[in-house]
């Protein structure tokens, strides 16, 4: 489906915003047109992202002091085992290049609950080396959401799978904007979205 996009707000990325980031980089968000897509049980996600004590910013604080590197993606997960409060865990997973830790920090007390490390294959150090290259940083793109009104995010992850000719790297994004989760296509050389849907 072909998608319209009206006009777009722009939000200034400034320095120190993670590595990667030029001073005064624009992440443009499309205002405009919404597809939408079906997926089971959002109704809940939506809720138990709502009654979260912490924020996805404050889980990857948290996460960062046991581990080394770049943060590569981060996932809210509503329904995780491992949550010692029964509100969800944020999967947080950072790379220093050659070991990769992935982090489980309960959405309402901020515990970890989960801590691994392994070591990268050859597709992983690929993949984060290209992350490295990026002009904007997973932390640019949340800083950059997280300043629209009523706006968090809740998933990002990067993307080097050549699924779009024109934005061969981009980031996968699940903002919580009032009571929808909208999923966002942010290339990660402009900082340009260009894809959106809403998740119903």
């Amino acid at each position: 489906m072909k998608k319209h996009f009206e006009k777009f707000k722009v939000t200034k990325l400034g320095s120190g915003l993670g590595s990667g980031l030029g001073s005064g980089l624009a992440l443009a968000l499309a205002i405009g047109a919404v597809s939408t897509v079906s997926y089971a049980d959002i109704n809940d996600e939506i809720r138990a992202a709502q009654a979260t004590k912490i924020t996805l910013k404050q889980a990857v604080d948290i996460a960062n002091k046991q581990a080394k590197g770049i943060l590569v993606d981060a996932e809210f997960d509503d329904d995780d085992s491992d949550s010692q409060s029964g509100g969800g865990v944020y999967e947080l997973e950072f790379s220093d290049g050659a070991t990769e830790y992935e982090i489980k920090v309960d959405a309402i007390t901020g515990q970890v609950v989960e801590l691994d490390t392994d070591s990268l294959d050859s597709g992983d150090v690929d993949d984060y080396n290209s992350q490295r290259r990026a002009k904007i940083s997973v932390m640019g793109v949340i800083n950059a959401i997280e300043k629209q009104a009523n706006s968090r995010v809740l998933e990002v992850e990067f993307k080097n799978d050549r699924d779009y000719a024109d934005h061969p790297s981009y980031f996968e994004v699940d903002m919580l904007r009032d009571n929808q989760i909208i999923e966002l296509k942010i290339d990660a050389e402009t900082g340009r979205e260009f894809a959106r849907k809403v998740k119903k």
